[in-house]
């Protein structure tokens, strides 16, 4: 019994990086967690999150294509659809779904315990959803609707 305490004390004092002491509940080790493997899922999980809205704006777009009338919306709001699709699927998809595999993958790779600042990497996640959200309320205010040619 003495020998299975020493052990777990051990493996504890080994890791001092990931260590979570004052977690609670699970919504707390996600929201305050610096590990490059737990963000790196946080990002891909987001960013699958919003390929999921920009999808929903794709088919819209190709339902609106289906018949050479303007049919479904508007062509103001078809141009609108367009821009957002595009925006939402580079920026909220394609580049923090990068971000993803290189959090979980590079420190692996090179044999690091944790990325260089951890907590500006925690920092840096954080942002992504306010900013997709950001993004998203513009449909409620004038969204761009410049096509394809904004980014």
């Amino acid at each position: 019994m003495a020998m299975q305490q020493e052990q777990t004390k051990a493996h504890k004092d080994a890791d001092p990086v990931h260590q979570q002491e004052h977690v609670r509940r699970w919504q707390d080790y996600f929201t305050f967690n610096t590990d490059h493997k737990v963000i790196g899922i946080q990002y891909l999980v987001t960013s699958f999150f919003f390929s999921f809205i920009g999808g929903a704006l794709a088919e819209g777009v190709r339902t609106e294509l289906a018949t050479p009338d303007p049919d479904f919306v508007s062509p103001l709001m078809y141009n609108r659809m367009m821009t957002m699709h595009g925006t939402i699927m580079i920026f909220l998809w394609i580049i923090p779904a990068g971000a993803a595999f290189a959090n979980y993958l590079i420190p692996l790779m090179i044999g690091a315990k944790d990325m260089a600042f951890p907590k500006l990497n925690a920092v840096a996640f954080w942002m992504l959803p306010p900013g997709g959200l950001l993004l998203l309320a513009a449909f409620f205010v004038g969204a761009p609707e410049a096509g394809w040619t904004s980014y």
